[in-house]
Order: structure tokens, then C-alpha cells, then sequence
């Protein structure tokens, strides 16, 4: 670049060649602290038709103004005359593209890249808005639009095996149904459908979304779920070809939880026996500090139902890790019994469960796959809404889900991060 004029270079930034667009002006106010980069064109150029997509002869022009990228700490806007063209009796009067910006924005392509850059790599929209020195509000048109351009352009036709789970949007019960693409073949895991609600409509709308992409359902396999009603039968009724698999952490969370509630009961009658032993009973082994592997042992090796359940809990891990599916299956079989013989009423309500859902327990041993990656990517969408304070809207929730855990590719130039500051 060395020996260009400014004007030049700024008509490179903007993407000008083989254009009739150039460069004519470069004002800078100082006491605004604004720069301002005028554009225009040789009489006679010719634009295409947005319909036609043919060259065709000016018809009038309209002033406009994009905000641009900062200029070190000055804002920047790009000035032009956007040409009508006519387009004859067929297509009519219609304006021009430009080759900085979109149809109806007011911010040319680079600015936008900025704030999707901002946005994508974990600040919140305000923090991105504050940024780039813009409203809220005006970043997250950007965002929305762009976002939902390439969620739509999000290639399924290799989607086979899909997760389901649900997040919270709000307090009250307020709850998203996250439909994603586990890991695998070279594709990360990625949220393919963000679906209010979470009951079994939730499945008939992801099959919608297929149909609309000209996709069949039966493309579906394999489906990792937990044991939720809702989400059980909607599977049932809309994707019932599809090997129905109940996720691993879910069902040992089940015994967990029976875990914790024998203890809860236990502790009102002997509160010295199980003083302090909550997270040395539920944590894993090897998270385990020294003394809390002493408080494990003492309970196990006495006679409180607390003790028995953790044995029960530590045996369905080893059965549910084994890497024989026969095997597992006939020792998950003898465990069903084993608890069921307890005594122990948390217990044995889990044993029938699991012996209600048989096939889809089983389905795991075989298949192994599991809904570890829908959670962790649960975990992020968390994060996002904890550091944006909630979002008033399912759109904007959406959009921030669709932005950080999908991996979507978005039709935009390089940002210019050097010329970007702070406005403020």
C-alpha cells in the first residue's frame, strides 16, 4: 500500500474495484471528530438491475449515509447518491446495490462484520453497542439479521443423530427445547433449532424445519433424550423410525438424586452420623478431597440406608461403563433386582423406572451416545445469559444461542480491528 493516495486506499477498504464507484472527497470535522468519506460516480455508468440482475442506465439518486468502521478515535461515515435504475416495463424502477453495505442498512458491511465479531466473541450486545459507540437496539438489528440469514443457510443434509434437551429462558418456568448435532464425521457439536417451549409440539416443529429444507425426517436415526414425557411422546409421534436413546448423566442423575433424598430423610433421625456428608456421597471419586473420602467410607461401611444407596449409585456407574452391551444389559438386569430387594423406597422407585424406559437405557449400552455435548453446550448458553442479565425477548435469546453454539458462517468481509477504537 505504500505510495497510495487515501483516496485509494479507502476505496480498497470499501471494495470499490470494478465499480463505477470512486472516491471523490475525504472531510474531516475536528471539532465533531468526524470524518467523512464522500463517494460518487462517472455520468453515464450503468448498475444492475436487483431483478434482472442486468446493467442499466441511471434514473435518479437518493443521498444516503452509512456509519462506518472508527478512524482511530474519529467516527467515520461513508456519504453516496444510490442510483435508480429502470429496468423497462418488466422490472420497473428499482435502486441499486451498493458493494459496501446491504439493502436497507445503515451501516456498511465492515461496521456490521465489527459488531458481529464483538458480539460472537463474548460480549454482550450492550458491551458491543458501547464499542463501536452505536445504540443497543441498532446492534441488534444487525445481529438478528445476520444471524438469521445463516441459520438459514445452515447445511442438515448430514445430520443423522440429534440431541434434545431444554434450558431455562426466565424464572417462572419458562423453558427453550435445544435441538443439536452431537460431535462427529468432522462436524463440532452445534444447536441446530431453538424451539419455545418444552413439550411435544417441540419435535413436530423440528420436523417442520427439515420438510422446509426439502429435507425427510427419516434422515433421523438416533435421538438422545431424557426421560421426559413430553419430549418421549413427541418423538414417538413425529420421529418414530428413530432409535430413541436415554442419555447416561441423565439416567444416573436419577440414582443421584434418590441418593440425596435417602440422605435428606436419614439425616432428621441420625443428623451426627451424616453431618457434612452431602458432597463426599455425590462427587466423584476422583474429586474427592482426603477427608471427604473418609466421611464416604464410614457412612458405606455402616448400616444407614445412605450407605446402601451410594453402593447402588457406584455399581449402576461401573454397569453403565462397561464396554460390552450384553454383558451391561444382563448386569443392569441383576441391579434392577438388587435394588428393587433394598428396601429402600427412593431406590426402588428408580429401579422401576428404569425398567419402564428398558429399551431406551439399553439403546445406550449399544450406541454409547449420549447428551454430554447438548450439555455443555447448555453450559455456555448459561454463561451468555448470566453476563447479559437475561434477554427480553426469545429472538434475542435465540440469536445468542444460534450465534455462540451453532458455528455459523456468515457472509461478510474482515473486519478492520487496527482502525477500531472506543468512541467513548
Amino acid at each position: 500500500m505504500a505510495g497510495m493516495k487515501p483516496n485509494e486506499v479507502f476505496a480498497m477498504a470499501l471494495g470499490l474495484e470494478g465499480s463505477p464507484w470512486r472516491v471523490v472527497d475525504i472531510r474531516f470535522d475536528p471539532e465533531l471528530k468526524r470524518l467523512d468519506i464522500d463517494l460518487d460516480y462517472p455520468p453515464g455508468s450503468r448498475f444492475n438491475h436487483p431483478e434482472s440482475g442486468q446493467p442499466c442506465s441511471v434514473y435518479d439518486s437518493q443521498m444516503r449515509t452509512w456509519r462506518h468502521l472508527n478512524f482511530f478515535q474519529f467516527e467515520c461515515y461513508v456519504n453516496a447518491p444510490v442510483p435508480r435504475v429502470d429496468g423497462g416495463p418488466d422490472h420497473g424502477v428499482r435502486q441499486a446495490s451498493v458493494p459496501w453495505a446491504r439493502p436497507h442498512s445503515g451501516f456498511t458491511l465492515l461496521m456490521e462484520s465489527m459488531m458481529m465479531v464483538l458480539a460472537q466473541g463474548g460480549m454482550t450486545i450492550a458491551e458491543a453497542a458501547r464499542a463501536v459507540g452505536e445504540y443497543a437496539q441498532r446492534v441488534w438489528t444487525v445481529v438478528l439479521h445476520h444471524v438469521g440469514v445463516a441459520h438459514e443457510r445452515m447445511n442438515l443434509d448430514s445430520v443423522r443423530v440429534i440431541s434434545v434437551d431444554e434450558v431455562c429462558r426466565a424464572r417462572g418456568q419458562n423453558y427453550l427445547t435445544i435441538i443439536s448435532q452431537p460431535k462427529g464425521d468432522g462436524q463440532p457439536t452445534r444447536v441446530l433449532l431453538v424451539i419455545e417451549g418444552r413439550d411435544s409440539k417441540t419435535l413436530r416443529e423440528f420436523k417442520d424445519h427439515l420438510r422446509r429444507r426439502g429435507l425427510s425426517p427419516e434422515q433421523i436415526r438416533t435421538i438422545c433424550s431424557d426421560m421426559s414425557p413430553a419430549y418421549i411422546k413427541g418423538i414417538g409421534d413425529e420421529f418414530g423410525h428413530a432409535l430413541l436413546v436415554f442419555d447416561y448423566f441423565h439416567v444416573v442423575q436419577l440414582v443421584t438424586t434418590a441418593l440425596d433424598a435417602v440422605r435428606r430423610r436419614e439425616r432428621h433421625e441420625f443428623p451426627e452420623e451424616l453431618k457434612g456428608v452431602r458432597w463426599a456421597m455425590l462427587k466423584a471419586e476422583e474429586n474427592l478431597t482426603e477427608e471427604e473420602r473418609k466421611k464416604r467410607r464410614r457412612v458405606c461401611a455402616g448400616k444407614l440406608q445412605t450407605g446402601k444407596a451410594f453402593n447402588h449409585l457406584d455399581a449402576l456407574r461401573s454397569i453403565m461403563r462397561q464396554y460390552d452391551p450384553l454383558q451391561a444389559e444382563r448386569d443392569l438386569k441383576w441391579w434392577c433386582g438388587w435394588v428393587a430387594r433394598s428396601k429402600i423406597p427412593e431406590m426402588m422407585k428408580v429401579a422401576r423406572t428404569i425398567r419402564t424406559h428398558w429399551d431406551g437405557v439399553v439403546a445406550y449400552l449399544k450406541t454409547r451416545v449420549t447428551n454430554g455435548a447438548a450439555e455443555a453446550l447448555n453450559g455456555i448458553i448459561q454463561t451468555a445469559k448470566r453476563k447479559a442479565r437475561g434477554f427480553k425477548t426469545v429472538e434475542y435469546f435465540a440469536a445468542i444461542i444460534y450465534l455462540t453454539s451453532s458455528h455459523l458462517q456468515f457472509d461478510l468481509p474482515d473486519s478492520i480491528p487496527s482502525t477500531h477504537t472506543n468512541s467513548h
